[in-house]
């Protein structure tokens, strides 16, 4: 594969991920907090963090079954299954960042 090519192929990537998560977003979260989804299981024990690396684990479990196996085996693609992992990651990502941000107002005392 050429330079080029793999910068195409990111940047299509990208795209369609930021497509994908503002899609999901919407359905999922409501406008005043994107990531209520993950918020939703506080009344069971289980974190915001855990919640989204639950999620991020069955699609690596699926990306692993295609490593294994060499073919998709569910109706939703590989591609797919990459895209919704790369998306897990990135909202993991926010957060963490919104965790350390928290924290951080917390411990300088501002409420």
């Amino acid at each position: 594969m050429k330079w080029q090519e793999q910068q195409d192929i990111f940047n299509m990537m990208i795209s369609e991920e930021k497509d994908l998560l503002d899609r999901k977003g919407r359905e999922y979260a409501a406008d005043a907090d994107a990531l209520a989804n993950f918020r939703s299981k506080l009344d069971i024990g289980v974190s915001p963090l855990q919640v989204a690396m639950i999620f991020l684990d069955k699609h690596m479990s699926s990306i692993k079954s295609y490593v294994r196996v060499g073919h998709e085996i569910s109706d939703e693609s590989i591609e797919g299954r990459i895209h919704d992992a790369r998306n897990y990651l990135a909202l993991i990502y926010m957060l963490i960042s919104e965790k350390k941000k928290t924290e951080s107002i917390k411990s300088d005392g501002v409420q």
